[in-house]
C-alpha cells in the first residue's frame, strides 16, 4: 500500500461499475435489491466524479460524488475511502478535486448532509453546519 500523497485523485466522467459497488459495500450503503445496472447511469449523471487510485496496485480506493444543476448549487455526497487508506488525507483531496470542479464552473453553494460521526472531516474541509436546517428523506422505498 503506499502513502496518501502517493494515491491518485482524478475527475472521471465514466467509470468501472465493480469497483464503484465495491465501495459503497464498504461505506455499508450497497443493499442486496440493488441493480449495479444503475451505476453508469448515475455516474453520467452526475456533476462530477472523483475516483482515488492506488497506483502500486491499481485499485479504487475511494471516491466522491457532485450532484449540480450546472449553474448554482451543488451537493457532494458518497465520499468513501478504503479503510486501510483513511487517515491519509486521502477523502480531503477527493473532496477538494470536487470543489474545484464546482468552482470551475462559477458553482459557489456547495451543501452536504453529513453522516453520524462525519462532522468534523466535513468542518476540516470547510464545511459548517446550517443552524435551524435539518436534513431530510423520502422514506426507503416511497413513490416519488
Amino acid at each position: 500500500m503506499t502513502a496518501g500523497g502517493q494515491v491518485e485523485v482524478r475527475v472521471v466522467r465514466d467509470y468501472p461499475t465493480a469497483p464503484i459497488v465495491r465501495l459503497y459495500e464498504a461505506g455499508g450503503w450497497w443493499r442486496e435489491h440493488y441493480d449495479p445496472s444503475h451505476i453508469q447511469p448515475m455516474l453520467r449523471g452526475s456533476f462530477a466524479v472523483a475516483v482515488a487510485i492506488d497506483p502500486a496496485t491499481g485499485e479504487t480506493v475511494g471516491m466522491g460524488r457532485a450532484i449540480s444543476d450546472g449553474a448554482s448549487d451543488a451537493y457532494i455526497q458518497d465520499v468513501i475511502v478504503e479503510a486501510p487508506y483513511r487517515g491519509r488525507g486521502i477523502g480531503r483531496r477527493i473532496v477538494q478535486a470536487l470543489l474545484e470542479r464546482c468552482r470551475a464552473d462559477g458553482i459557489l453553494w456547495v451543501g452536504v448532509v453529513a453522516e453520524p460521526g462525519s462532522v468534523a472531516f466535513w468542518e476540516r474541509a470547510g464545511f459548517g453546519v446550517l443552524a435551524g436546517h435539518v436534513a431530510m428523506r423520502l422514506g426507503e422505498g416511497e413513490p416519488c
